[in-house]
């Protein structure tokens, strides 16, 4: 099976969060994003909106983190250089673990955080255009990954 099918076996019975579960403010960009996401799907967020909204994760609630991630997985599968891959990578753990992180990835089951890990595991072997050739960076990069790896694998 492969990452994509594996992102969609295990994420397709998360239910939508609701139109008010959206987002966690009232400012602007919250809105904007509660305008954008209301009523859609993972697979029906368009190339558009995911581009625009490449760094609105930090910004949904935690349900709606669970349901709209594949969203963002299957975009940075398609489009691995792309910003919108960065900030995946980022919000699944890459840019460190607090309890407004732990909390959205408790929400998981089991096949879907094996489906985050393999997603995780493909962009820590996957060498970007502009990956710098010395190892020293390479194997920071790498490190990171096994950091965010790690912890989905010790998850409860």
């Amino acid at each position: 099976m492969s990452i994509r099918e594996s992102i969609a076996e295990a994420f397709k019975d998360v239910p939508y969060p609701g139109d008010d579960q959206i987002a966690l403010h009232e400012c602007a960009e919250c809105r904007q994003i509660r305008e954008d996401f209301r009523g859609q799907t993972p697979q029906g967020l368009t190339e558009a909106v995911l581009e625009r909204c490449f760094d609105s994760l930090p910004l949904i609630s935690p349900a709606a983190f669970h349901y709209f991630v594949p969203a963002y997985m299957f975009h940075a599968l398609d489009h691995p250089d792309s910003v919108v891959a960065l900030f995946a990578c980022l919000s699944l753990g890459q840019s460190g673990i607090d309890g407004f992180y732990l909390e959205r990835f408790r929400l998981f089951n089991s096949q879907q955080r094996e489906a985050t890990i393999a997603f995780l595991e493909f962009f820590k072997s996957y060498e970007r255009e502009n990956d710098d050739p010395d190892v020293r960076e390479r194997l920071e990069k790498q490190n990171k990954f096994d950091v965010s790896i790690n912890l989905w694998k010790g998850l409860p």
